[in-house]
């Protein structure tokens, strides 16, 4: 485009002014390379080939293929996108034969908007209709002042895409506003492009940073992280310290107050308010200890209640268990089968391995009614004759007498019969030097080591 721009006349009108001159003069075609194949990307396949149009009278505004041909790279460079490019390819026919790169289809695009082709057409509707607003607004300006003046708007405001399209379109415009308009395009191109170069330099001078900068921030996140942790550690043991610092303040404003109001009064009023209050103190303590003396007492009873308790409990579960085996054992040998199939024999071995009663009579005073049967059958396999007495509760306290006087020992179960019945029976047996067996509760066990403490 440089060199373009340079091979310009210094004013556009002298362009104008001769049209033949220029014509007759060979020179290369404008973005076309040396290369005669380059020829090949203008071939009808691509875009649609020239078509000669009638010529029209001069309109208020040019048409893209009336404008000098100086214009076309920078309009079709500037006005439009690579995108759109693309677009108004697709929508010319020719999808499947789109040139590779930006710099193929953008020269396509130029030589095609020399003449009234329907690509040129295209083009010059398509920009008429993006740009519609600038057109309108610049339509309004009638001097090269104004012209100037909504340039340099579009110029500051950075739209200069629809302004540049607007002013070398209308025909009113100045030559002189023309040229500093192509010029400052011209330029802005050159200095877009050595921006992007600057940008991708420093692209990759930060591309290369960006790894070393990721570490730096690695370690710094580490670092800050350790440091919170430290903060909020100090800042946890300075809480501390404060809530302790608060404490002791109102601690010490308490006892300034005290002080100040012991300050203010005179030595024997304030002695004597100390002796009442130490009074009063040494008398809370000494209930204090009463109450702890008394309750001191109250749980030593009630320790020597529990061991007794205790002990009492441990002699009974030991006799239950004493008593538990006894039964057992003397359960075995009733209800253990025999040795052979005669049942007199069993029953001699079983009479044999229990203690011989020889025919005495054993009483039994109390107890439950519904294990008498059971005593009874004790007492006969032993040899011996079973008779009871409940004590006086169905049976007449007059009775007593008689059956005491039949029996030559006595068994008299503790937890299950009247105590005047329980006077009786020991007066009587020490008067008549009978055995009396008092036995700690009505079960079978005890009755049976009953049996054989009468038996031995």
């Amino acid at each position: 485009m440089c060199k373009l721009h340079h091979a310009m006349p210094k004013s556009l009108q002298d362009v104008r002014n001769a049209p033949d001159t220029l014509s007759a003069t060979p020179r290369k075609k404008f973005c076309l390379g040396s290369n005669p194949r380059d020829d090949k990307l203008l071939a009808p396949t691509v875009l649609p080939c020239p078509s000669t149009a009638p010529q029209s009278p001069a309109p208020l505004r040019k048409k893209l293929w009336e404008l000098n041909p100086y214009y076309h790279c920078s309009v079709i460079g500037t006005c439009l996108t690579l995108a759109e490019l693309r677009q108004l390819q697709r929508r010319l026919g020719g999808a499947g034969q789109i040139p590779t790169s930006d710099y193929d289809l953008h020269r396509v695009f130029v030589v095609a908007a020399r003449d009234a082709t329907p690509a040129s057409r295209l083009i010059h509707k398509h920009l008429d209709r993006k740009y519609k607003l600038a057109i309108q607004q610049i339509g309004k300006a009638q001097s090269a002042e104004a012209f100037a003046t909504c340039w340099d708007v579009a110029l500051n405001s950075g739209d200069i895409a629809g302004a540049y399209w607007a002013l070398i379109t209308q025909s009113t415009v100045p030559n002189s506003v023309l040229d500093r308009v192509y010029g400052e395009v011209h330029m802005l191109s050159h200095l877009s492009g050595a921006s992007i170069r600057v940008d991708l330099q420093e692209l990759n001078r930060l591309r290369r940073r960006c790894p070393e900068l990721e570490t730096q921030l690695a370690d710094a996140k580490v670092t800050a992280r350790r440091r919170l942790a430290e903060q909020e550690d100090a800042i946890t043991a300075l809480n501390k310290r404060l809530a302790r610092a608060l404490d002791a303040e109102s601690r010490l404003q308490v006892a300034e107050a005290r002080l100040a109001v012991l300050e203010g009064q005179p030595l024997a009023a304030r002695l004597r308010a100390e002796v009442e209050e130490l009074s009063k103190r040494i008398d809370a303590e000494r209930e204090c200890a009463e109450r702890a003396e008394a309750a001191a007492d109250h749980w030593k009873r009630q320790a020597t209640r529990s061991i007794d308790q205790n002990q009492w409990l441990a002699q009974q579960l030991a006799e239950s268990r004493q008593e538990r085996d006894m039964l057992e054992i003397t359960l075995e040998r009733l209800l253990a089968p025999p040795p052979c199939a005669d049942v007199v024999d069993a029953d001699a071995a079983v009479d044999a391995a229990c203690a011989d009663l020889v025919g005495r009579c054993v009483l039994y005073v109390g107890g439950r009614q519904g294990l008498c049967a059971h005593f009874r059958e004790l007492v006969e396999r032993r040899n011996g004759r079973f008779i009871h007495h409940d004590g006086g509760r169905e049976d007449a306290r007059a009775q007593l007498w008689d059956v005491v006087r039949q029996a030559d020992a006595v068994l008299c179960p503790l937890d299950c019969v009247s105590h005047d019945a329980v006077y009786r029976i020991k007066r009587f047996c020490e008067r008549h030097t009978k055995p009396l067996v008092l036995l700690p509760r009505a079960s079978l066990a005890a009755f049976n080591r009953g049996l054989n403490a009468v038996a031995s």
